[in-house]
C-alpha cells in the first residue's frame, strides 16, 4: 500500500476567493479549447485558486519527534504558544482519535506529531505552559485538560441539572454497558470481539450491551445526542467506540440483525450514529474513518486471533461493487464542510481548508503530485508525460477549470485511470477525510460516463 502520507506537510489548505475562481476561469477557457490542459505553474500560481493554501500549511510532522528545545522554540516563537498534539499516524488508536476528535471539535489551532504507537505513548498533549511532554496518554484526562483549556466552544461536560453531570456519567459507563473482559491488545482495532483467552465474546453479550446502549439512548430525548440535544465529550468517547464496532460485529456475524448496530433492532443507536456522520462537521469531514479502514483493522485482529485459537474466523468476502468503500454522496457534505471551516459567527476557522469539498481533493493531489505519478507510471505502466498530464486534467476538473466535454478521449481515459488509481491507495482518514474522498469518488463516475458516451459516439 502507498503512503502518500509520508510525503505530505497536511491535506487540509486554504483557497482563494470567487474573483481569483473568475479570472482563473477565463484563463483556462481558452486553452481548453485547444485540449491544453493548466501547467503545474499555472495551477499554483495566482489567480489559481490553490494558490494561497499552497503558502498556508499547518505545521506537522511525520514519523520522528522533533526534540523538546525546537518544540520549545516553535511554540513561543513561531506560533504563539499552540498545543502540540502527540497521535498515532495510521489512524488506529483508539484514544488517540478521540483525543484528535476533541481538538478539531473545539476549532483548537494546534501543531500536531504523528507517531508509530508502537514506539510512542500516544496521545500526549504538550500545552504551551508546560516544560515538559506530559506522560499522561489517558484521553480522559486529556478531554478534562482541554475543556479547562478552552470551554468554548461546545462545552464538553454541561450540567442537566444542579445535580447530574450526563456527560461524564455516561462516559463512566461505557466500560459496564459493552461486553466485559475484550482483549485489551486489541481493543483499539477491534473493540470488544475478542477475548484474551482465544474465543469471541458471546452473542448473546453483544445483544445485551446493545439493548442497554438503546435504552441508554433513550434517556435523554430531548436531542439526537447522547445527554441530549447537546454534543458532549460523552459522544465524542462513544462514537469512536462504535464507529468501528458498528462495522465489525456485522462482519463476525453477517445478516443478523440483533447484532448490527446499524439495523433496525436498535433505532436510537442507529439514529444517534447518523447525527454523528450527518451533523457534527469535525467527525464528518477529518476524523471519521470508512468502513475499508475498518475492515483492514479487523482482518489484523482475525489473525491474531486465528493464531491463537481453535475457534478460526473467516470473515464474508469483500464486496464486489467498485469502490464500495465509500459513502454515496449526502446533500448535506457541501453545508458540513463550510461549518467545518468557518464558527459559528461565520468566520473562517482553518484557512488552510479548500472552500468546498473538491478544492480540498486537488489540493491533496496537488501536494502529493510526484509520489502519485511515480507510483502509478510504476503500477500502471503510463509513460510518466501521460500520467502528469492525466492528474493535471484530475485537479483542473475538480476546481471546475476545465470541461471533460471538450477534452480528447484518450485524456479522459488517462484521468480515469490515474484517479481510480489515488482512490484505491488513499486512506480515510490518514490521508484524507471521508467528505472530500467522495467528491473525488464523484469526479471519477464523472470521467467514466464521459469515456463510455465518447466511447460510443466513435
Amino acid at each position: 500500500m502507498t503512503e502518500y502520507a509520508s510525503t505530505r506537510l497536511h491535506p487540509n489548505l486554504y483557497t482563494m476567493n470567487f474573483t481569483a475562481v473568475v479570472l482563473f476561469s477565463a484563463l483556462l477557457i481558452t486553452t481548453a479549447s485547444a485540449f491544453t490542459i493548466p501547467s503545474w505553474d499555472q495551477l499554483q500560481s495566482s489567480p489559481s485558486p490553490l494558490h494561497r493554501p499552497l503558502q498556508i500549511t499547518p505545521p506537522l510532522y511525520d514519523d520522528a519527534l522533533p526534540n523538546d528545545l525546537h518544540l520549545h522554540e516553535l511554540q513561543s516563537n513561531s506560533h504563539n504558544g499552540l498545543p502540540i498534539l502527540y497521535r498515532d499516524k495510521h489512524c488506529v488508536d483508539i484514544a488517540s482519535e478521540i483525543v484528535w476528535l476533541a481538538f478539531e471539535i473545539k476549532n483548537i489551532n494546534y501543531i500536531t506529531v504523528l507517531c508509530n504507537d508502537a514506539d510512542n505513548v500516544v496521545p500526549r498533549v504538550m500545552w504551551p505552559d508546560e516544560e515538559e511532554v506530559p506522560s499522561t496518554s489517558d484521553p480522559n484526562e486529556i478531554l478534562e485538560q482541554i475543556q479547562t483549556r478552552y470551554p468554548d466552544p461546545t462545552p464538553f461536560y454541561p450540567k442537566i441539572s444542579m445535580a447530574v453531570d450526563a456527560s461524564r456519567c455516561n462516559i463512566m459507563r461505557l466500560p459496564g454497558v459493552m461486553p466485559r473482559n475484550s482483549d485489551d491488545a486489541l481493543m483499539s482495532s477491534s473493540p470488544f470481539l475478542f477475548l484474551p483467552n482465544g474465543k469471541l465474546v458471546l452473542k448473546s453479550s453483544h445483544c445485551v450491551s446493545l439493548e442497554e446502549l438503546e435504552e441508554m439512548s433513550e434517556e435523554y430525548d430531548d436531542g439526537p445526542y447522547i445527554c441530549g440535544k447537546d454534543l458532549t465529550a460523552a459522544d465524542i468517547v462513544w462514537i469512536t467506540y462504535l464507529e468501528r464496532y458498528a462495522v465489525q460485529l456485522p462482519l463476525l456475524f453477517p445478516k443478523v440483525d440483533v447484532l448490527n448496530p446499524r439495523s433496525s433492532a436498535y433505532e436510537m443507536v442507529r439514529d444517534w450514529i447518523k447525527t454523528m456522520e450527518n451533523s457534527v462537521s469535525a467527525y464528518a469531514c477529518r476524523v471519521c474513518g470508512d468502513a475499508r479502514h475498518w475492515r483492514r483493522c479487523l482482518e489484523a485482529s482475525v489473525t491474531v486471533h486465528n493464531a491463537r485459537s481453535d475457534e478460526k474466523v473467516t470473515l464474508p468476502p469483500v464486496p464486489k461493487r467498485e469502490r464500495w468503500w465509500l459513502k454515496k454522496y449526502h446533500s448535506r457534505n457541501e453545508q458540513l464542510w463550510k461549518e467545518y471551516c468557518h464558527d459559528s459567527d461565520g468566520e473562517r476557522i482553518r484557512p488552510w481548508l479548500g472552500d468546498t469539498p473538491r478544492l480540498e481533493a486537488g489540493l491533496y493531489l496537488i501536494r502529493h503530485r510526484d509520489a502519485i505519478i511515480q507510483d502509478f507510471a510504476v503500477v500502471d505502466g503510463m509513460e510518466s508525460e501521460s500520467a502528469d498530464e492525466a492528474l493535471r486534467f484530475v485537479i483542473s476538473h475538480l476546481v471546475d477549470m476545465i470541461s471533460d466535454n471538450d477534452s480528447e478521449e484518450v485524456l479522459v481515459a488517462h484521468a480515469q485511470r490515474i484517479l481510480e488509481h489515488v482512490i484505491d491507495r488513499i486512506e480515510i482518514p490518514r490521508d484524507l477525510g471521508m467528505i472530500p474522498a467522495v467528491a473525488l469518488g464523484e469526479l471519477l463516475v464523472t470521467l467514466k460516463q464521459s469515456v463510455e458516451s465518447k466511447s460510443k459516439v466513435l
